[in-house]
């Protein structure tokens, strides 16, 4: 049996699962966000809410597609949230912690919030964050999708489609010609003939693909374990020192770029000087999404 305990490092408060044993662990994997005094019924209670974040079984992944087995994992996670500010009786701003990365791998790592930094930062620095970009501005529209109209839809496929598929995107991402077909006929088909609930379907199987093999090689990166240091494996809420550190690793990136702009001004296009624009102008938007924040830190 784990339990959550809230720990202070430095002045930041912290949520960690603790674990009793290691044996403990093995064994049954459960754990509970409960204080030495809670009476059992609702420590029963609030366990039974904490087992819902199982994982996806083995009948489940084999009868869906890749990308919706991401959607299913992300169903749950939404649902044993929503049962987390239930029995809290306000919000739960709970994060995935890093043994849950383990475990679950993409699907888990790409609902995280700090974890993902990491993640974005290896994939900036191997020339292929836009996949990432692409993955996320797609689960965004498909949020937002229910509380648009056709037309307003359409827009906000187009501009999808402007920055990261057409011909020429600045953000542009390895697409089959079929599947980048499909998606520029139905913008400009009939309205009859625009699914906002499709229309990227294909895309992102094909991008999540792609983001697979690049998580599989962020494993055995020094930035993998950087994240691990700083986060921690069983950390669920993540203070302010921790979330500076994740956001200063993409600080970092983008002053790195900057040396080199400085360096070799003269060699640098302007083709050069608007995807790095570009790539800093979604990166920012990314960090307000995510953090609430409209800067990057200059240090921790």
């Amino acid at each position: 049996m784990s339990k959550v305990r809230r720990a202070s490092f430095g002045g930041s408060s912290e949520l960690i699962l603790y674990s009793r044993t290691k044996k403990s662990i093995t064994k049954s994997r459960r754990s509970s966000l409960v204080t030495e005094d809670m009476p059992t019924t609702r420590r029963n209670s609030l366990t039974t809410v904490i087992n819902s974040l199982a994982s996806i079984t083995v009948d489940e992944l084999l009868s869906t597609p890749l990308v919706d087995v991401h959607n299913l994992y992300k169903k749950k996670v939404s649902k044993s949230s929503h049962k987390l500010e239930s029995f809290f009786g306000e919000p739960t701003p709970v994060d995935v912690c890093v043994y849950e990365i383990k475990k679950e791998g993409l699907k888990a790592i790409l609902e995280s919030k700090v974890p993902l930094c990491y993640f974005l930062y290896y994939l900036l620095d191997e020339y292929s964050s836009e996949n990432l970009f692409f993955f996320l501005e797609v689960e965004q529209f498909e949020k937002n999708r229910g509380l648009a109209c056709i037309d307003e839809q359409r827009k906000m496929a187009q501009v999808i489609y402007n920055t990261y598929i057409s011909d020429n995107a600045q953000l542009q991402i390895n697409l089959d010609d079929k599947v980048k077909r499909s998606i520029k006929s139905q913008l400009i088909s009939t309205q009859h003939e625009f699914n906002g609930k499709t229309i990227f379907y294909d895309a992102k199987i094909s991008i999540y693909l792609l983001l697979e093999s690049s998580f599989i090689r962020f494993l055995n990166t020094d930035v993998y374990e950087e994240m691990i240091r700083h986060c921690g494996e069983l950390t669920i809420h993540y203070g302010e020192r921790t979330v500076n550190i994740a956001l200063s690793y993409l600080f970092q990136y983008f002053k790195h770029q900057e040396q080199e702009k400085q360096i070799f001004s003269d060699s640098f296009t302007e083709l050069n000087n608007r995807h790095y624009d570009i790539i800093k102008s979604v990166l920012e938007k990314f960090v307000k999404n995510v953090f609430g924040k409209t800067y990057l830190p200059s240090k921790c």
